[in-house]
């Protein structure tokens, strides 16, 4: 959609072309999907309030994904001493996700590997982790998480090559890859 958009038809298509995008985003770095769907809400609302300062329409994508990522990182910041509580809300989670299993796939046994990986994640930094989470639960392209977290692309390539490496050599040393 070029040009600028009229407020009732153009608020509409932003929200929902770039719903899920966001949600992930905030997914990503909360962990609780409650959580994830009120920061969702909350962008909307920062956007909507700032919506004629945006000169290109075409970079709509990217300045939803900052607002999301800002407001996830405050959020998150806020919420450091309730930690606990979020990471146990996110176990909660998982366990009430499905397993999708193979024939001879015990779902315990996928739950578990969930609950591995998960905790692996806390074991990186918390820029690789929101970097990671970024690239693989927001669906952000390498120079998108630059432009979002404000750092240049060649820091996220690494970051998340570091990242990608530990968890590879983490699940290695468990027997798991």
């Amino acid at each position: 959609m070029e040009g600028k958009f009229s407020e009732s038809e153009g608020f509409s298509w932003i929200y929902h072309s770039f719903y899920k995008r966001i949600y992930y985003i905030a997914l990503s770095i909360i962990k609780c999907p409650y959580l994830a769907e009120d920061i969702t809400q909350e962008t909307y609302l920062k956007a909507y309030t700032k919506l004629d300062t945006i000169k290109d329409n075409g970079k709509m994508g990217p300045w939803l994904a900052c607002i999301a990522t800002r407001t996830a990182i405050d959020f998150s910041r806020k919420q450091k001493r309730g930690c606990q509580v979020l990471y146990q809300e996110m176990v909660d989670w998982l366990e009430s996700k499905p397993c999708r299993q193979n024939d001879g796939e015990n779902p315990m046994d996928v739950w578990i590997l969930k609950e591995d990986i998960n905790n692996l994640l806390f074991k990186l930094s918390q820029k690789q982790r929101e970097i990671l989470l970024l690239k693989v639960n927001g669906g952000l392209k390498e120079r998108e998480i630059a432009t979002v977290l404000e750092i240049k692309q060649a820091t996220v390539k690494i970051n998340l090559y570091r990242a990608r490496k530990q968890l590879r050599n983490e699940l290695f040393l468990k027997g798991i890859a």
